[in-house]
């Protein structure tokens, strides 16, 4: 890749960067032809259930009376 590559910029929070990702391509600040696999062998599935619901309590309070 001849292109000079854009820096990354430094974001203030992760919302900041998944907006940013979002919106740009990272072609033009990332060198793809550099990348290396990774491979996590002691990685293991979550036995623990994970939901997008929010707490019950959350819920309630937000009920009109």
């Amino acid at each position: 890749m001849n292109e000079q590559l854009k820096p990354i910029p430094a974001f203030a929070s992760e919302t900041e960067e998944r907006a940013f990702w979002e919106t740009h391509d990272s072609t033009e600040y990332v060198d793809w032809d550099k990348a290396q696999l990774v491979v996590f062998p002691n990685l293991r599935m979550s036995t623990e259930r994970e939901t997008a619901a929010p707490p019950a309590k959350a819920v309630a309070s937000e009920q009109p009376a």
